[in-house]
């Protein structure tokens, strides 16, 4: 057999059979691919805007995204993120500073058991903050930070709350 009948009998797509080869020895060369329509094409640059959108975000206004992410995992209820969107509202990071809001996911998060957040929240009522905190109140805060192994909490049983600085 010739090279050209050889050639010519591969693109005919014409095998003899054999059995002991996989596929019985026909290989079928992949055929021409349509072109994607025009709407997957759409899709796929949207898509790419997108991601380059959330990139840039990202990358100039971290403090901004890291906000706007915790506050979203704090309404589901998580109390470390209650407490760092607190953090954010008190300092004014990522977010305008708003002690009323600070004050609120403190709250949140003490009632959750958030140990910083406990103590922060007492700390904010020494310091004449309207917390919502009744007499006495300030001081189980304290305690219960202290007893969970918070340092601060600690210091400020032994300091301030020996002088009696905790029972306003």
């Amino acid at each position: 057999m010739s090279a050209e009948q050889e050639i010519r009998k591969r693109l005919l797509d014409v095998y003899d059979e054999n059995n002991d080869l996989p596929f019985k020895g026909r290989v079928h060369l992949a055929r021409k691919k349509k072109p994607d329509s025009w709407y997957i094409k759409f899709a796929e640059g949207l898509l790419l805007c997108t991601a380059i959108g959330l990139l840039y975000c990202t990358y100039y206004h971290f403090d901004r995204v890291h906000f706007h992410v915790n506050r979203f995992y704090a309404t589901l209820g998580y109390q470390e993120a209650q407490h760092v969107v607190a953090h954010s509202y008190l300092h004014g990071i990522g977010a305008d500073q708003h002690m009323e809001n600070a004050i609120y996911w403190l709250q949140q998060a003490s009632e959750k058991g958030h140990t910083k957040a406990q103590y922060n929240l007492a700390i904010a009522h020494l310091k004449g903050i309207a917390t919502g905190l009744k007499e006495g109140e300030a001081r189980q805060l304290i305690e219960k930070a202290a007893q969970a192994g918070l340092s601060e909490a600690q210091k400020t049983l032994e300091t301030i709350c020996a002088q009696g600085g905790c029972e306003i």
